[in-house]
């Protein structure tokens, strides 16, 4: 199939020219009861009620905050990935962002995914290691790290939030992309591409998710040639804001 940037893709960018990705509110609290059995030396909840990284929301009386996304970046690139309450706390983190105050069911799988410590340091310290240290996107590295992770509760939608983030390497001319479900509603449904099976030329989720991730970069960089100021992680916000809806109207 073509390579080049849907027409409708143009069109969505022009749509959200001005809209900004925008920090996400979150209450420490329901994050502290999900995580009630996680063992209390990692202080799992930590980072969301630093100052470091989260701002609190003047006049809350659940005392909420927020947190911004190159936040989070900040606090992945500042964890030590050897060390477990590190990553457990920075993992916390980025699922806290990932779904902000939607329901329980996030916090609940987020408390899944650590309350074995030692497998959630092995699952998240190796894929962030892996992803930092690949050199292209063709290298193996994106579809060795989605074939080998397992962690209860974590499927790709927010694995690949992680990946993303705690993957991300300052200066490389490529990053982990974030592919969830508002992301496949609008490739789908939007852009009709015919889905990632069809970007990779493969059934396999690993191919698809590499396949998306090498595509995305690609139309950037197509955009960039025909003079629009676009890079991969504008294109993957746009369509997650996007969530599948309509195309723009001509």
């Amino acid at each position: 199939m073509s390579t080049s940037p849907p027409p409708v893709l143009r069109d969505l960018l022009d749509r959200y020219a001005d809209v900004r990705e925008q920090p996400v509110r979150l209450r420490p609290s329901t994050w502290q009861n999900a995580l009630i059995r996680v063992p209390e030396s990692l202080e799992a909840t930590a980072l969301l009620t630093g100052r470091r990284f989260t701002k609190a929301v003047p006049g809350s009386k659940t005392h909420d905050r927020t947190v911004g996304r190159d936040d989070v970046r900040a606090a992945c690139a500042a964890m030590n990935v050897d060390d477990t309450k590190e990553v457990v706390q920075t993992f916390v983190l980025v699922m806290a962002w990932a779904s902000g105050l939607t329901g329980g069911r996030y916090q609940a799988n987020t408390a899944k995914a650590v309350v074995d410590p030692a497998r959630a340091l092995r699952v998240l310290g190796d894929a962030a290691k892996a992803l930092r240290h690949a050199g292209s996107m063709r290298d193996g590295a994106l579809e060795e790290v989605h074939r080998w992770w397992s962690l209860p509760g974590v499927g790709q939608s927010y694995a690949s939030k992680w990946w993303a983030l705690a993957g991300h390497r300052p200066g490389r001319e490529w990053q982990p992309l974030v592919l969830d479900d508002h992301v496949y509603a609008t490739l789908n449904d939007t852009l009709r591409i015919g889905g990632t099976t069809r970007l990779a030329g493969s059934r396999r989720r690993a191919d698809r998710y590499r396949a998306y991730v090498e595509t995305v970069h690609r139309w950037a960089v197509d955009l960039q040639l025909a003079g629009l100021d676009v890079d991969a992680r504008r294109i993957e916000f746009v369509l997650f804001h996007h969530n599948g809806g309509a195309p723009p109207a001509g």
